[in-house]
């Protein structure tokens, strides 16, 4: 079975904002060494087959190259096919009609207070649930004017997250490099 490590990079390309040209990021992975990577859009999905690093590993050396050769500070949080499979799977929501969902990917474990604390907000256009690394948000409108954005999920858990919609996730596991790693 082949390794592969999917990489989410923290708020990357938006707009005119933190530019990491992905067709470059992968050019100096593979010169670094780190694997046999690829991506999927310009908004920060990368996928490593055969990395050379243990997954913190990998994540912490994709982020100092960032920030070396796009002086880009970012955070990567990884996840496995297999992890991301099983988090579609779990997924409680279905999209609304004019809405979407999304999946936070979490750094790490919240504390037990926080997450309570946030589920227990209220949200008038957007609903959410949590996993153990991930919280599925289902979006009746538009992710930009929901008041449940990354950077309050940031704020209220005290860890770093990065969102995806999930027919992105969807995208990304059909992907010959991550769905024959499964």
């Amino acid at each position: 079975m082949q390794v592969t490590r999917i990489l989410f990079l923290r708020a990357v390309n938006l707009g005119r904002t933190n530019k990491v040209p992905m067709k470059l990021l992968v050019q100096a992975l593979e010169a670094a060494g780190l694997g046999s990577p690829s991506y999927l859009l310009q908004s920060g999905n990368v996928v490593v087959a055969e990395p050379t690093l243990p997954e913190e590993e990998l994540e912490r050396a994709t982020e100092r190259l960032i920030l070396e050769e796009f002086g880009v500070s970012t955070v990567a949080i990884g996840r496995t096919p297999q992890q991301l499979a099983g988090i579609l799977e779990m997924n409680p929501y279905t999209p609304p009609e004019g809405g979407s969902v999304h999946v936070a990917f979490l750094a790490g474990s919240p504390r037990a207070d926080l997450r309570s604390s946030l589920q227990e907000e209220s949200f008038s256009d957007a609903h959410l649930t949590f996993a153990e690394r991930e919280v599925f948000i289902r979006y009746g409108g538009s992710t930009h004017t929901s008041k449940l954005s990354n950077a309050l999920i940031e704020r209220r858990l005290k860890v770093a997250s990065t969102s995806r919609n999930v027919r992105t996730l969807e995208r990304l596991l059909a992907l010959p490099e991550v769905s024959g790693a499964l």
